[in-house]
């Protein structure tokens, strides 16, 4: 197996972040955790930024040629938030359950993984858009739903400003 097309991430990324839970520092198909489940929680994670891309407007997957610096900040988000979740997975003779959340290196990467999303939530990041505050915005359209002309609710002549009057009454 390997991650799919839409992810940001790595395993190498993943094993530089929490390689040392392993012996080797590397993740195989016989180690805890494993490749294909290091693989998966990468590619849960990136639809899971995917998707909040999807929510608030922009084009998912970010383009790494067209935004390389919005695809380093996903690519670090989607390692950070696969690294936190594979944390918490690992048997407590590994890993330390009772360790602060704030300060645990668990909460250190899922916060950044948060904080990657709360970017992307307040328009933050400079990344392709598939629309903008204003497509919802309709000023009005010469012909409705039914192909009726539209009355219009306000009307002006070149020659009516305020103040003027008319010479035909």
């Amino acid at each position: 197996m390997s991650v799919d097309t839409n992810t940001y991430g790595t395993v190498a990324a993943i094993e530089r972040l929490i390689g040392d839970v392993v012996a080797s520092r590397t993740f195989s198909g016989s180690t805890f955790p494993s490749t294909t489940q290091v693989e998966a929680e990468l590619d849960a994670v990136a639809a899971e930024i995917n998707a909040h891309l999807d929510a608030h407007g922009y084009t998912a997957k970010i383009s790494s040629s067209s935004w390389p610096f919005a695809y380093n900040a996903a690519a670090a988000a989607n390692n950070y938030g696969a690294a936190a979740r594979l944390l918490a997975v690992i048997p407590s003779m590994a890993y330390d359950t009772e360790e602060d959340r704030a300060t645990s290196r668990q909460g250190m990467y899922e916060g950044r993984f948060r904080a990657f999303l709360k970017k992307i939530a307040e328009r933050q990041i400079r990344a392709g858009m598939r629309r903008t505050h204003f497509d919802n915005l309709i000023a009005g359209a010469r012909l409705n739903d039914d192909g009726d002309t539209n009355v219009p609710l306000f009307t002006r002549d070149t020659s009516d400003y305020p103040g003027s009057r008319s010479l035909v009454e």
